[in-house]
């Protein structure tokens, strides 16, 4: 495939995804809008209302975009493609039925069935692609060489599901990881994984032009959920799984803080009777908050942090 149809692709990808935005952002404002949690700092209130499911322009951008452009250029095989799609697509599915839920009883879903979903997802998914998918590396067995494969993709989904919780914070470092893994997979000879994961940035930098500080619109969970499956999927074809594993380093670190938080709180509310916080508040972003930094402050320094772990990322292969 030509090195050409890499720029097309994110440059398609980038302008797509900002138009559908910019289309989709009058319906979307006519909806109830974000629903703010509690447990977030209270300056976050102020973001009530604004619209979300935004993320429904890159989900239908990314794929298309991806598809034309390998077409276009006389990729012989569509099924790399449709499966970075088709994971893409059924996360987003799921985050919608959970955003929308939100928005007609301002209720989610309940963790152990989404988590119940997502997990027969990675399953499906995993599987449909697993002869596509690097050897198991140090002799592993090909069946634990597979879970590490789901739990990599589920680990993906809700680490940007996670940190998407300040003004452009999911969406810049996902672009950040997604180029790093483009730029494995292109050196790699995977030329599918990519042209998808280019995509993806491309995306993620259309939507930057209305999700990043003041936000316009949120990508809600049907955004987020998408891009943590695209990316995840688009490293398990790269051959760079293992470099993923710091490139995507502060998505792991957003996720272990709210998992340690409330494991801590859990146990000493057992042991003593009352529970107590290791952190100020997680995920870890909002700790920051409550320190006084600025949210685009707090923004950079984690962009600053993934762009760094990328490179490390992309040093070692």
């Amino acid at each position: 495939m030509a090195t050409q149809s890499l720029v097309i692709v994110w440059a398609l990808s980038a302008v797509f995804t900002a138009s559908l935005t910019w289309s989709l952002l009058p319906p979307l404002r006519r909806l109830k809008g974000e629903t703010v949690r509690e447990d977030v700092p209270e300056r976050h209130r102020l973001k009530a209302g604004t619209p979300t499911l935004g993320g429904l322009a890159f989900v239908i951008a990314v794929p298309l975009t991806t598809l034309l452009v390998a077409i276009a250029f006389g990729n012989p095989s569509l099924f790399p493609f449709a499966l970075c799609g088709g994971t893409m697509v059924s996360f987003a599915v799921l985050g919608f039925a959970d955003d929308w839920a939100k928005l007609r009883r301002r209720k989610g879903w309940r963790t152990q069935p989404k988590l119940a979903v997502q997990i027969a997802l990675g399953l499906l998914w995993v599987g449909l692609g697993w002869r596509l998918m690097p050897s198991p590396p140090l002799g592993l067995p090909s069946w634990l060489w597979f879970a590490f494969a789901v739990l990599l993709l589920l680990a993906t989904v809700n680490g940007v599901n996670i940190a998407d919780g300040l003004d452009g914070l999911a969406a810049g470092l996902t672009a950040i990881a997604t180029m790093a893994v483009a730029l494995i997979a292109h050196r790699q000879g995977h030329q599918e994984a990519a042209l998808f994961a280019l995509a993806l940035c491309g995306g993620c930098f259309g939507f930057l032009l209305f999700n990043r500080y003041p936000a316009k619109v949120f990508m809600g969970d049907t955004g987020s959920m998408a891009l943590g499956a695209g990316l995840g999927m688009a490293a398990l074809l790269s051959g760079a799984i293992l470099p993923f594993l710091v490139i995507g380093a502060v998505f792991w670190i957003e996720q272990l803080t709210v998992v340690v938080q409330v494991a801590y709180f859990k146990w000493t509310k057992r042991r003593f009777g009352e529970g107590r916080r290791l952190f100020p508040m997680t995920p870890i972003h909002h700790a920051f908050e409550l320190r006084g930094w600025s949210e685009p402050m707090i923004v950079l320094v984690f962009w600053a942090a993934g762009l760094l772990a990328a490179l490390v990322g992309i040093s070692l292969r």
